[in-house]
């Protein structure tokens, strides 16, 4: 899974997001920090990063913030109507599903 051939599946939830993302896409401005400073960061572990700040801090509410461990990591985001899953970059894996479930 990834989006243009890039990335893996925490690309493609970035991408599908449906929710305000103004926490997570701040850490664009933490990765340029890192590169100007001679860090780095992996894609794939800024994504992972991206989504666990999406899910924590944007989608999370503040009651549920207190119990963040148990109600705002990923599998419990996962299930959360903060995702597009009819977006057509989801198109490619739904028909790879539908072929092996025949």
């Amino acid at each position: 899974m990834n989006v243009d051939g890039v990335g893996e599946l925490d690309t493609v939830l970035k991408a599908i997001k449906t929710e305000d993302s103004t926490y997570a896409d701040c850490l664009e401005s933490w990765k340029t920090c890192l590169e100007e400073k001679g860090k780095s960061i992996s894609l794939k572990d800024f994504d992972k990063f991206w989504v666990n700040n999406y899910i924590r801090y944007d989608t999370c509410s503040n009651q549920d913030k207190r119990q963040a461990g148990r109600k705002c990591n990923t599998e419990v985001g996962i299930k959360k109507d903060i995702w597009n899953f009819d977006n057509s970059i989801l198109d490619d894996l739904k028909a790879f599903l539908l072929f092996l479930s025949k």
